[in-house]
């Protein structure tokens, strides 16, 4: 495995990500299928097994990822804390996967959806599995296997594509979809435990060591971790446990599925970027990691514009994807997608406050929000209906990432320029009101529409010098054999 890793991240964030955004064309097109052949109602009930479990796999990955990741890259010999990492999430995907096991029928009385004990079930079996593969992905980040993770995420998302449209053509329904995404979980183990290999045990002693080590770092992680996943659902939980139709439960999780392109986003930056700025404190190179933080303290400026563009044509884009019968969850995307945005900006914030040895911070910016969240629904709710636990979210994250930038710029003195909150600004307003304005029936149509504004607002950041002269490097970088 590759042990060095450049102090440029980026060039390693962009081929990963440009490997996860695989799920939005094979996302499209099987949630395109899946909600033609199952409907809203039983599009809902799937919607609302896979979040669920969805939430304990990721809570348990995230309660884990950081921890793991800054331990690794901070160890001169990598491999057994790796080992120690491995058996951590072996551990904890298999007790989470026979809780849900053995819950299902309690869960669905909670829930008010009595048939679903069945599909959670079947999503345990996928819990483990996803855990200890996302395990193993964690030592390829931390080793900046950069190459492999995007050849393992494009693999991930092609065999789930390929698998669940497979599986409900056979006429299996809300199983067979289930099982396209337990596949989809085994190829990424398979291929992620080759390229890692064989991990010996250390000694008693350094496992001793090990463990206390990624203990003390991991108590404040991973509650921070627990209230930002239980955040992410809790708008759709809400929505079921208030007698939410599955209709309803349908649109919402249709809106929510759309606005993953970011989720994946922060979720591929931020292990590199901890990893890098980990090895830069180690080596005392605080220049290069002082301009690291700067930019990744900008990218959530940078993807505004982008996000208000979606909202501007959150009516076409829905009727695009899912066909008329979900144009009513248009509002709904519109709000999701502008605060998954500002929900970029909490996780970088949290990455650099984990990175400089601010854990504790991370609870106390987080902590807060899931809180606010139940708050807001319940005023909101009553008024507006499912809009109610959107807006919810969006007003939440907003003020979660307004407290993470300014935590930042105490504790490190790193700030985002005015003049780029203004370009952000000016740029996001322009591009809603471009999109409200070009009104398109057509799915051809929305993409011209999507695409010509799009350029657009990538042209006008690169005349505005929005994008650091540093990172243009980067592009032409992108091109380059080997780089």
């Amino acid at each position: 495995m590759s042990e060095v890793v450049p102090h440029r991240p980026w060039l390693g964030s962009a081929r990963i990500f440009a490997a996860e955004l695989l799920i939005l064309p094979t996302g499209l097109v099987t949630a395109g299928f899946l909600t033609r052949q199952l409907g809203p109602d039983a599009y809902g009930l799937l919607t609302l097994a896979v979040t669920t479990v969805g939430w304990l796999q990721w809570t348990a990955v995230s309660m884990m990822s950081r921890a793991s990741n800054r331990t690794i890259a901070a160890a001169g010999d990598w491999r057994p804390v790796a080992a120690e990492v491995v058996q951590l999430h072996v551990l904890v995907g298999s007790v989470l996967g026979l809780m849900v096991l053995l819950l299902a029928p309690w869960m669905t009385v909670l829930l008010e959806q009595p048939t679903l004990t069945t599909p959670l079930r079947l999503m345990a079996i996928d819990l483990p599995l996803l855990v200890v593969a996302q395990g193993y992905r964690g030592v390829l980040f931390a080793n900046g296997e950069h190459q492999w993770l995007s050849m393992v995420s494009a693999v991930r998302w092609i065999v789930r594509m390929l698998s669940i449209i497979g599986l409900v053509s056979l006429g299996w329904s809300i199983d067979g979809a289930i099982g396209g995404i337990v596949l989809s979980s085994v190829a990424s183990l398979v291929l992620s435990r080759w390229r890692v290999g064989a991990l010996p045990r250390a000694s008693h002693e350094e496992r001793r060591r090990v463990r206390a080590g990624l203990l003390s770092l991991a108590v404040p992680i991973a509650v921070a971790a627990i209230g930002s996943r239980l955040f992410e659902r809790t708008d759709l939980f809400l929505l079921a446990a208030f007698g939410g139709s599955a209709a309803s439960l349908g649109h919402y999780g249709a809106a929510q599925n759309l606005t993953v392109m970011f989720s994946l986003l922060a979720g591929t930056v931020s292990p590199i970027v901890l990893a890098t700025l980990t090895r830069m404190r180690r080596t005392g190179d605080h220049h290069e990691a002082r301009l690291l933080q700067q930019d990744v303290m900008r990218l959530p400026y940078l993807l505004l514009p982008f996000s208000a563009l979606a909202a501007g044509a959150a009516t076409e884009i829905m009727g695009m994807v899912y066909g008329a019968s979900f144009l009513d969850a248009a509002p709904l995307f519109a709000l999701l997608i502008l605060g998954s945005t500002a929900l970029v900006a909490v996780s970088v914030s949290t990455v650099l406050l984990v990175a400089i040895d601010r854990a504790w911070l991370v609870v106390g910016l987080t902590g807060p929000m899931l809180v606010a969240l139940i708050v807001a629904t319940l005023v909101l709710m009553p008024r507006y209906g499912p809009v109610g636990p959107a807006l919810a979210s969006l007003l939440v994250s907003a003020g979660a990432a307004l407290v993470g930038q300014l935590l930042v710029a105490r504790v490190e003195s790193v700030r985002v320029p005015l003049r780029s909150m203004a370009v952000s600004a000016a740029l996001s307003i322009l591009a809603f009101g471009a999109a409200r304005a070009w009104s398109t029936r057509s799915s051809m149509g929305t993409l011209v529409e999507l695409s010509t504004i799009s350029v657009a607002l990538v042209s006008a950041l690169v005349l505005l010098r929005e994008i650091p002269s540093h990172l243009r490097s980067f592009v032409s970088g992108v091109v380059q054999p080997g780089a």
